[in-house]
């Protein structure tokens, strides 16, 4: 049996990911020894620009994740989800508030939420706060941000 696999939708795009007449591409380390940030060097300066949103506001953002067709799937995933969910290293600010209601519209029914640093810290009193506003009847909890190694 092989490794398991993982599914991860950059719901608000990213530098390396890029719409082509073909479809949407991802950068990746190559076998050329490029590295992605040489690759997003390249298409910039090919006038390839990235996918990504950035819009002030969320009704904003909302509307330009409906425009892209890579966007909107990774949000519709979002919405279909049901089970327990990881959110590592987040602020719940009041401007992704569409994330959040995609999320409390899930069957989604557990919510893991990463704290980084001090759990008391003003600055993560008041993203628990939101986290527990924002996510409505769902269970929220928070755990270390240091403790999961994500990125191995």
């Amino acid at each position: 049996e092989g490794p398991p696999t993982q599914n991860v939708h950059f719901l608000h795009g990213g530098l390396h990911i890029y719409d082509t007449q073909a479809g949407v591409k991802k950068h990746a380390f190559n076998d050329q020894g490029e590295s992605i940030i040489e690759q997003v060097k390249w298409n910039m300066e090919n006038k390839r620009f990235p996918t990504f949103v950035s819009e002030p506001s969320h009704e904003r953002k909302r509307v330009r994740i409906q425009h892209n067709p890579y966007l909107s799937y990774c949000f519709d995933r979002l919405g279909g989800l049901d089970g327990v969910l990881f959110i590592y290293g987040h602020s719940f600010d009041a401007n992704d508030r569409h994330i959040f209601d995609q999320i409390r519209w899930s069957r989604v029914y557990r919510v893991f939420v990463s704290v980084y640093g001090d759990e008391d810290s003003e600055e993560n009193t008041l993203m628990k706060g939101q986290a527990q506003a924002y996510l409505g009847a769902h269970k929220v909890e928070f755990f270390k941000a240091e403790s999961a190694r994500i990125w191995r």
